[in-house]
């Protein structure tokens, strides 16, 4: 490397030929060079506990106006005359300008920068988060005052926007927190309660939940080094790629013994006052590290993390030299993006996903989201599907990856087993510490159930919480907590509930079981919130309040066709209704014609009095969007909401249902721009032609050209998810999810490889209502009412309409958008997903199976709206796409419209579901029951009219406002972003204008 460059040895050797600011940067590093050579508390940082931390980091612009590197080497840093061709990671920048912009600005500043290429990366991002932590060493204090002014200018710009606010929780709250509706027992599968609203119980009366609450709101979160620090421990010990002996590990077995030993040296943890075992983290409320996904990303961010001014961590300084001297160096190149980098010489496919502005792979991060068959564990214990593995082992066909691969199911399951029992000897421990009598009772109680369960099944609704939630632990222990969801509890649990109350004789004990069942899921809820998926400052912007999205699925019907509603169905939503907490994400499913209206009104109280959730999800649409693949009846009608709405087959199927966030107005600009990508300043995509009188002669070939760079887009999306998908196999497989999920064990194949019964891969695809939209206006202005031409819109969004009001008028009064109640507008979106459904569905897999395409969105709607310029629709240059498929607010002012538009939709093109968001504010003349008759009304006929999904957020601007002013006052404010839940005050302030300017209907 050094042969190649001159080393640039003082501040004074700069040539006075080179521009200023190539002087000012090499300064700069020579600065920090001299600060880490010559201070030992500096120095300590370039070596790991294996040794020095090598590595070169480059930063140059577009034209080479500024050029230089600066390397670590052996405890050295030297800088480089000139970046050297090899560099380990670079910055390169669009401009002397951006160069000196970079220097002074807040870490917010600094993610938009990547995000609006003025600068971008090349080269392992891990380096570059270490080359930035280096920084943040030299500045912390600069960048503390830096985030702190943000977040004090984050205020003032809040308060402007609700000057009116009454600063106060508003009495729309206060309101919904007052009134209850009684229900009638008359779903058949409904056996022990007498009112299935549970109206008498309040949160008052669960003192100990209450407390959960407190702490869930009020602690804050911190990064927990326990999961990091065992596994590249035992890694260390026992070699990665190759074990102790210099053999070749096979990557299933090797997890299985990293597992094995995870769950054993797991620190058991009984939380005080809980009536659930076990603890994701050592943490009151701990975020977990997964450094051979993407947790290296928080790196750069181990000193400013605890400061910045959305979803701040807490770090240790323990934890800190734990993650920096043991645990990262050791992962460098040993993650997903750099084991594609490493095999695939830096594709296109995943320079693109680096720039962020067309599409977001979420195999980055984890292949986890599916469900796990938890009827097993409950039915069988580790105990019986060790065996069941142990029978299967004894085939005398099985090759060596086979062999390994249900050892390491095995080993999985041991470890769970262990952990069960040390949680076990843990709560015995306990409680003869504890002086409380009703507390002991509990422990002494615990300490029995995790003695008898994972290892055996369940024979107790204790014993199945349990057992559910200690499996839950080591699933995320093995694979990152993003979208691994809980599916059919009420299913699963109902049981169990039935055979505890057949053994009571009087009211009142039963009385006092169901509050205690009650009692018993909020603990499980509120176990779920006791660990956040690790995120770095610019998830904020693309996730931002995202939870871990861990949906749980009820009602709709049985794999028999039977209507499915229960005891434990309403129990789950009087849960619901009690905490009001983003996660876990309830789903609820309706069958027309099996599921009662006594369920669906109480399905819409529930989201009136949280404000926004459930998620309601027809069973009819969702069920016949399904039918296309080859899935049997059973198992269809088994489906279950994952991550955020996705439809995923209980136990057997291995959707990776996020497995990408798609832009489609990325493809638009590009097809605007004859493949040009305006924001990532690219042309990445097909030439399909100018715009221009002549190159477009009719409106097909114009959508054309907007199919063909779509299609370019999906082609590199599905060739950098494959690569992914390769790197889980090397790298991550999974042996204890395989163990719980149904084909895996006959097979002998790990769900990396295949091994499930069904598998996919499911997009969400964002920005469709943009896109037909834009299609409508083309189609209407240029080719059908020929008032404009495809030039004068070029000319027009690229000055975001100033230099052409009067086609923005066009616009907005000429063009049907959907929504509107337009048949032609509707034909235009089915035509806009056939295409998206049939392209994905074309390709399959490196698991054998189909891509599909959904319509929903996270909060990147807003994000890729940022980063898109004003659109053929009239959309202004950096304002937000629509949430999931919602018409855009102009649409119309009829509620009815926008349902009827999207109901006929036809939900064969959307297998992967969709978000449709409606905010609706009740009016303050109606009843409680006049106000959950109307939402029931709209909802049902939505529904028959071929609806497939739909959210509310039941909630006024005015409240949204009042809680940008005054969030102290609104710490459980629920709003659904499209497709999850978030506290609005957690979001950035872009998506909390989003949803204060969505379309709002009365009631």
């Amino acid at each position: 490397m050094l042969s190649k460059t001159a080393q640039f040895k003082t501040p004074f050797a700069i040539d006075l030929k080179i521009n200023g600011t190539n002087a000012l940067v090499k300064t700069l590093l020579f600065l920090m060079a001299k600060n880490f050579n010559w201070r030992p508390g500096m120095n300590r940082h370039l070596k790991s506990d294996q040794g020095w931390i090598n590595f070169t980091a480059g930063i140059c612009t577009e034209n080479k106006s500024v050029d230089t590197a600066i390397q670590f080497k052996d405890g050295k840093a030297t800088v480089l005359s000139e970046m050297p061709d090899d560099c380990d990671t670079a910055l390169v920048f669009k401009s002397d300008k951006a160069v000196r912009k970079l220097l002074g600005a807040t870490p917010t500043e600094q993610i938009f920068m990547i995000m609006k290429s003025e600068m971008k990366t090349q080269g392992n991002l891990n380096y570059l988060h270490l080359f930035f932590f280096f920084m943040s060493l030299l500045l912390i204090k600069k960048q503390k005052k830096m985030m702190a002014k943000e977040k004090s200018d984050a205020k003032i710009d809040a308060e402007k926007v609700a000057e009116d606010g009454q600063g106060k929780m508003s009495d729309e709250m206060i309101a919904k927190m007052a009134q209850r509706l009684k229900g009638e027992q008359v779903d058949l599968g409904v056996k022990h309660l007498t009112d299935p609203y549970l109206p008498g119980y309040s949160l008052n009366d669960f003192p100990r939940i209450k407390g959960f609450l407190d702490i869930h709101f009020e602690v804050k979160p911190e990064i927990c080094p326990e999961r990091p620090k065992l596994v590249t421990d035992w890694c260390k010990e026992n070699g990665f790629e190759t074990n102790a002996k210099g053999e070749a590990w096979i990557p299933e077995l090797r997890q299985g013994h990293i597992f094995n030993h995870l769950l054993k040296s797991k620190k058991p943890i009984i939380r005080k006052n809980d009536l659930i075992a076990g603890t994701t983290t050592t943490k009151e409320i701990g975020v977990v590290v997964y450094p051979d996904s993407a947790g290296m990303m928080i790196w750069s961010e181990l000193l400013t993390v605890p400061h910045r001014p959305l979803n701040a961590y807490d770090v240790s300084e323990e934890t800190r030299n734990i993650l920096h001297h043991e645990v990262f160096p050791y992962w460098s190149k040993r993650n997903f993006r750099e084991w594609v980098r490493d095999h695939h010489s830096a594709p296109m496919s995943q320079a693109i996903d680096e720039r962020f502005a067309v599409y977001f792979l979420w195999k980055t991060v984890a292949i986890s989201h599916t469900i796990p068959d938890f009827p097993k564990i409950l039915k069988q214990g580790t105990r019986g599907i060790i065996s069941e593995v142990n029978k299967q082992l004894e085939l005398s066909d099985l090759n060596e990856d086979q062999i390994a691969t249900l050892e390491g199911m095995a080993l999985c399951l041991d470890g769970l087993m262990a952990y069960s029992k040390n949680l076990s000897k843990q709560a015995a421990s306990d409680a003869q510490a504890e002086a409380d009598p009703k507390r002991r009772s509990e422990l002494e109680r615990l300490a029995q159930i995790c003695d008898h369960i994972a290892e055996h099944p369940a024979r107790t609704l204790d014993e199945a919480v349990n057992a559910i939630w200690i499996s839950w632990v080591g699933l995320h222990m093995e694979n990152t907590n993003a979208g691994l969801s809980l599916g059919r509890l009420d299913q699963w649990l109902q049981p169990y509930f039935e055979a505890d109350m057949s053994k009571l004789k009087t009211k009142v004990e039963r009385e006092a079981y169901i509050k205690y069942a009650i009692e018993l899921i909020s603990c499980l809820y509120m176990r779920a919130t006791d660990h956040l998926p690790l995120t770095p400052d610019f998830a904020n912007w693309y996730f931002g309040g995202s939870s871990s999205d861990q949906a749980i699925t009820l009602g709709g019907i049985t794999p028999e066709g039977e209507d499915a509603v229960n005891d434990m169905t309403y129990i789950f939503l009087k849960v619901t209704e009690l905490l009001t907490i983003r996660d876990p994400n309830i789903n609820a499913r309706f069958k027309e014609g099996r599921n009662t209206d006594t369920y669906l009104k109480r399905l819409c109280e529930v989201n009136l009095i949280t404000a926004g959730t459930p998620s309601i999800h027809s069973d009819d649409a969702v069920m016949e969007s399904l039918e296309q693949y080859d899935y049997e009846l059973s198992d269809i009608r088994d489906w279950a909401a994952t991550g955020c709405v996705e439809p995923t087959l209980c136990g057997k199927h291995i959707g990776h249902t996020n497995f990408q966030m798609m832009n489609m107005v990325g493809a638009l600009e590009m097809a605007l721009n004859n493949g040009y990508h305006p924001t990532m300043q690219w042309h990445l995509g097909p030439k399909s032609g100018q715009l221009g009188a002549h190159n477009f002669p009719t409106f097909d070939s114009f959508f054309d050209a907007f199919t063909q760079q779509f299609g370019f887009l999906i082609d590199q999306s599905i060739e950098y998810n494959d690569m992914l998908g390769n790197a889980h196999q090397a790298i991550r497989p999974t042996p204890l999810l395989s163990s719980l999920i149904d084909g895996t064990i006959q097979s002998g194949k790990d769900v990396t490889h295949g091994g499930a019964k069904y598998n996919s891969s499911g997009a969400a695809c964002i920005g469709l209502a943009d896109v037909t939209d834009s299609m409508m206006a083309i189609k209407t202005l240029v080719y059908d009412k020929k008032l404009a031409n495809l030039k004068r819109f070029k000319m027009a969004i690229d000055t975001d309409f100033k230099s052409d009001p009067e086609l923005l008028s066009m616009i907005t009064n000429k063009v049907p958008l959907f929504g509107s109640g337009n048949e032609e507008s509707v034909a235009m979106a089915n035509r806009i997903t056939k295409f998206t459904h049939d392209y994905y569905g074309q390709h399959t897999n490196y698991r054998g199976g189909k891509y599909t395409a959904g319509f929903w969105s996270m909060s990147n709607h807003v994000i890729f709206g940022t980063l898109s310029g004003a659109l053929p629709s009239g959309k202004r240059a950096g304002k937000s796409l629509t949430p999931g498929l919602t018409p855009k607010a102009e649409a119309s002012d009829n509620m009815l419209d926008n349902l009827r538009d999207v109901a006929r939709l036809d939900p064969k093109n959307m297998s992967n579901n969709i978000a449709f968001n409606v905010k609706v504010v009740p009016s303050a003349e109606d009843s409680r029951d006049q106000t959950v008759d109307i939402m029931k009304s709209y909802t049902q006929s939505y529904f028959k009219l071929g609806g497939m999904q739909m959210q509310l957020n039941v909630v006024s601007a005015d409240t949204l406002k009042d809680a940008m002013a005054h969030p102290e006052n609104y710490r459980n404010l629920l709003v659904r972003i499209s497709g999850y839940n978030a506290y609005f005050v957690t979001l950035n302030r872009d998506m909390q204008m989003e949803l204060i300017e969505r379309s709002s209907f009365g009631l």
